[in-house]
């Protein structure tokens, strides 16, 4: 049987706990394709896995390969799948579970989403878990829409830069926190309100919020409750903690379900092909290089996405 090159890791612990293995190499069961990885992004829930931060809230069976989404060319499809799609560049979300740090992964075909030739490999890569946490969060649980006033916290990161040009689009008033070296890519991003964390107190710089949209947590969770106005919404992900203290003051609070949504990301490309939004590629390195993209994407600060490449 042949196998193909995984960076896994067999305990929780730093960037220094991944290594490269050699593992079986996927089929493709009915009803699924198996996708050449050509690129693959680093998400902040790679690391919080990795570190064990989630332990409690995602299950991980050692060893367990990095990776939730990329880009890539269809190698293989199962029965089921036309032999048409054999050769298809595509971008996906893998299932919770199937890493995508990978030279070769295996989905159900439905979850591999066509790209458009204008599309670079790294800019797709970079595109589904930032692009459907966003989508979740302001389309699904919290819906956007005209004339509303969100603040979207980590603006110049992988899922916020998404979810700026996704809330502009729908026609709201964006603000944004970031640092102050992010201010003018945030609004060249289309935000109305930089917002710099390192010189000025988003909490007294904004207030009657409709959207909170968290993606960090903690104090910045627990500061955001003051700027939203009575009957508000605060949406979050799962990976930033936080403690709902939505009735104390009189707001809702929802946590976004980020999962695979072919839908969701068929339009995401769609707006993307368009112009309407662009996944930002940050910094791009080598596939060899995975335990630096884990060290740069835990360090946080940068723009956009870490994308790692094979080709």
């Amino acid at each position: 049987m042949s196998d193909i090159a995984a960076i896994q890791f067999s305990a929780y612990g730093g960037p220094d706990v991944l290594s490269m293995n050699r593992i079986a190499a996927p089929v493709a069961r009915a009803g699924e394709v198996v996708v050449e990885v050509h690129a693959a992004s680093v998400n902040p829930i790679d690391w919080k896995v990795r570190a064990g931060l989630l332990r409690n809230i995602i299950p991980v069976a050692f060893p367990m390969t990095t990776g939730r989404d990329g880009a890539g060319i269809i190698s293989a499809a199962g029965d089921g799948v036309s032999p048409d799609r054999i050769g298809q560049r595509v971008c996906f979300l893998a299932s919770r579970g199937v890493g995508t740090f990978a030279e070769r992964i295996a989905l159900p075909a439905a979850l591999a989403v066509p790209i458009p030739d204008a599309l670079t490999t790294p800019e797709a890569a970079a595109l589904p878990l930032g692009g459907l946490s966003a989508w979740a969060a302001l389309v699904s649980a919290a819906p956007v829409t005209a004339g509303m006033k969100v603040l979207i916290h980590a603006g110049a990161g992988g899922v916020g830069s998404m979810a700026i040009q996704l809330a502009r689009h729908r026609g709201a008033y964006v603000a944004a926190t970031c640092s102050a070296a992010n201010v003018d890519f945030v609004k060249s991003l289309g935000a109305d309100l930089p917002i710099a964390y390192d010189r000025d107190d988003f909490s007294k710089a904004i207030a009657d919020v409709d959207v909170v949209f968290d993606t960090l947590g903690g104090d910045v969770h627990r500061k955001s409750y003051g700027v939203l106005r009575k009957g508000g919404t605060m949406v979050c992900l799962v990976a930033a903690p936080f403690e709902d203290e939505g009735a104390a003051h009189g707001v809702t609070v929802k946590v976004a379900q980020v999962l695979p949504d072919p839908d969701a990301l068929t339009r995401l490309v769609e707006l993307v092909a368009a112009g309407i939004v662009k996944p930002i590629v940050g910094k791009t390195l080598a596939f060899g290089d995975f335990a630096e993209a884990h060290r740069l994407s835990e360090r946080g600060h940068g723009r956009g996405k870490i994308v790692v490449t094979r080709r």
